[in-house]
């Protein structure tokens, strides 16, 4: 059964587009202070540095996906006509730090770069955001059965059917 998860076009237009194009904005103004003999030479390097950084994540590595597909043998990441498509076969890391209160993710795929594999989803965004958030978590626990987050939502949920049981 595949599943499809849509980022809300209006909050990827603000969040992703949006900053990309500021980043954009933000670094032909350093290259022109940095050309113009700016007395903070420096600190516009480093910001033309954090601007690239952007622009990279944003459009080119896909960080920010606009649409997520999770299929029985597959998962996709899109955005931008591009997508990062894995294997259930080819999973060998699926790594999910949560943030739970502000409901979002961060995944790492596989050997994550700066080009791929490395994905931040703000579940706030997206279309049936707990389906997607327990799907996902799903998923890491299938690649990663024996890792000490796994364990620990196992005794948890052990200890809440004791808990149920005894009451």
């Amino acid at each position: 059964m595949i599943k499809e998860y849509v980022f809300d076009k209006k909050m990827f237009i603000i969040r992703v587009i949006y900053a990309g194009i500021l980043a954009a904005i933000v670094f032909t103004f350093g290259i022109y202070s940095i050309i113009g003999g700016s007395t903070m030479k420096y600190l516009w390097m480093f910001i033309c540095f954090i601007c690239i950084y952007t622009l990279i994540t944003n459009f080119i590595a896909i960080s920010y996906p606009e649409k997520i597909v999770i299929g029985n043998n597959a998962i996709s990441f899109s955005a931008f006509n591009q997508s990062h498509v894995y294997s259930r076969k080819e999973l060998i890391g699926f790594k999910i730090k949560e943030q739970q209160l502000a409901k979002k993710m961060y995944i790492r795929v596989n050997k994550p770069s700066l080009f791929k594999g490395r994905y931040w989803i703000d579940l706030k965004a997206y279309n049936n955001n707990k389906d997607l958030e327990k799907c996902l978590l799903e998923i890491e626990e299938i690649i990663h059965p024996d890792s000490l987050k796994a364990n620990i939502k196992r005794n948890n949920a052990m200890y809440k059917e004791r808990k149920r049981k005894n009451v």
